[in-house]
């Protein structure tokens, strides 16, 4: 039997928009062990990082900074798209709340929300909440990587930092000083 050489291209084609497409789609991280990533900053970056987080008039910068990032046309929070607006300012409402008490719970501890620059963003995440809209900046130096739900940075002092990604309830901010310790030493190391 002849092979077609239409069909081979066809395939091909559709094999390598197929790679292409996913290789570019925001990642869901489920998975425990490669959810979170580690790193050091730089004294120049967390310098930089300081600078920037100055300008955010809504809060104090304080020891250690923990940063919940969602990317533009993220699709995490879609099934709540059709709720009524009431529902959706429950759940905006209660999300901020509990960022709120957390906050009230660590006073050495700095809880920012930022954004990806874009206009494609669920309900739950556009409206309503204090979520700023990054220049750039942040996305550049922590959130490289484009995932669903969004990625959580946890930054310490001496600069090392720690990414939650695919953290849509901001779990995060769960995390105790002995556990925020236990997984930098865990994800260094890899």
């Amino acid at each position: 039997m002849k092979s077609n050489p239409k069909i081979k291209l066809q395939l091909s084609t559709f094999l390598f928009l197929s790679i292409f497409i996913y290789a570019c789609s925001p990642k869901l991280y489920m998975d425990e062990t490669k959810r979170y990533q580690a790193g050091t900053l730089t004294d120049a970056q967390m310098d930089s990082l300081y600078t920037f987080l100055k300008q955010n008039e809504r809060l104090t910068l304080k020891d250690t900074i923990i940063i919940k990032y969602d990317f533009n046309k993220d699709d995490c929070w879609k099934d709540l798209n059709y709720q009524n607006a009431e529902f959706l300012n429950n759940v905006r409402w209660a999300f901020q709340k509990n960022i709120l008490e957390k906050a009230e719970a660590r006073p050495k501890v700095a809880i920012y929300q930022y954004r990806e620059d874009g206009k494609s963003f669920s309900p739950i995440k556009s409206k309503g909440l204090e979520i700023e809209t990054d220049s750039g900046f942040l996305r550049k130096l922590l959130f490289k990587e484009v995932t669903s739900c969004g990625t959580s940075a946890i930054i310490i002092p001496n600069g090392k930092f720690l990414l939650v990604k695919s953290d849509p309830q901001f779990s995060a901010l769960i995390l105790n000083a002995k556990d925020i310790e236990k997984k930098l030493q865990e994800n260094l190391i890899r």
